[in-house]
């Protein structure tokens, strides 16, 4: 990397971390991607690098939460110092609205993301965790904007609803009133727009993916469907530790699920039962993975429950789906 380079990394990364800093944001546009709506300056800000540019020593892992939390919530105590320890460099993504509004911007925080956190490392591919809506988010991203599986290695969602969730018989009954539904419900809901289109354009693995799920999820209903993706992985919670109850909101904290996580994130995005299972007597008995806070699942738990009892946080309420996007008729 020259001087240069190495000068405009280091600025961009400490001004990461300060509100007033002003940076000049790169601008990510390829030929055969989809067009961005947000400007560079919004997609640039919502990355954070709670512990500096990932480096080849330390390379990158870019976090994308779902849907009624941030960033921080979700991984700023659970995975970014998890990873850390295990030597990565995590940064997350902050979606709009507590990503309840519309996906498909939400994606576009996505795309853009994952060419910065490369674009900060000096030209590494990153890793993607993913958490529940940030599962369709990413495979949006990776499927409308080509030029990320470039830059982009790996691919590990957490709890995904890649097919649309059955609302009536999930945790996330209760959110929707009076025929009212916050954008992201409406589009995670079985049957959706959002789900026809991603579907019907080449609707497989852009990269290695494996992904994570639990049987007692809770919210994301039917589970093992929805972590279904053609030519990718995936394994339960439960296939590892048969009798270990993992609710949606805890899998972002869970020593299993992160044990899982991690053996995928080492071998390329392909993860393997078998490989961690000799450590099953150790995982099994854990309840969050080393270098985790508890708290973390306790906030999540508090989101959710803010989300249940109907308060408005990010997005409001509205009568129906967001129209799809041109380029994705």
């Amino acid at each position: 990397m020259s001087l240069l380079a190495l000068f405009f990394t280091l600025f961009s990364v400490g001004s990461l971390a300060s509100p007033i800093a002003k940076r000049q944001a790169p601008s990510f546009v390829f030929n055969g991607d989809a067009p961005f709506t947000v400007d560079t300056g919004t997609l640039a800000a919502a990355l954070t690098c709670p512990n500096g540019a990932p480096t080849q020593a330390a390379p990158p892992v870019l976090l994308v939460h779902g849907t009624s939390t941030t960033g921080q919530e979700t991984w700023g105590e659970g995975y970014v110092p998890a990873l850390s320890a295990n030597g990565y460099t995590a940064c997350y993504v902050t979606l709009p609205g507590r990503a309840m509004g519309d996906m498909q911007v939400s994606s576009e925080y996505v795309a853009y993301g994952l060419h910065y956190i490369s674009y900060l490392s000096g030209g590494l591919q990153t890793a993607v965790i993913s958490h529940s809506q940030g599962g369709p988010d990413t495979q949006w991203a990776l499927q409308f904007w080509p030029s990320t599986r470039t830059v982009t290695n790996s691919f590990i969602p957490l709890s995904p609803d890649f097919s649309g969730i059955d609302l009536l018989g999930s945790d996330l009954s209760k959110v929707c009133v009076g025929g009212l539904c916050q954008a992201s419900l409406w589009q995670q809901s079985a049957g959706s727009h959002y789900y026809t289109a991603l579907h019907a354009h080449t609707f497989a693995a852009q990269v290695p993916t494996t992904a994570i799920w639990s049987s007692s999820d809770g919210v994301v209903n039917p589970p093992k469907k929805n972590a279904q993706l053609p030519s990718a992985g995936a394994i339960a919670v439960q296939d590892l530790c048969p009798l270990r109850i993992v609710s949606h909101i805890s899998m972002p904290t869970d020593a299993a699920a992160f044990a899982l996580a991690l053996d995928a994130l080492k071998h390329g995005g392909s993860g393997s039962l078998w490989r961690v299972l000799p450590s099953a007597w150790k995982v099994c008995f854990e309840i969050n993975a080393a270098g985790m806070n508890v708290e973390v699942a306790d906030q999540l738990q508090a989101d959710l429950n803010d989300l249940i009892n109907g308060f408005v946080l990010g997005s409001p309420r509205v009568t129906q789906e967001p129209p799809v996007m041109a380029y994705a008729q």
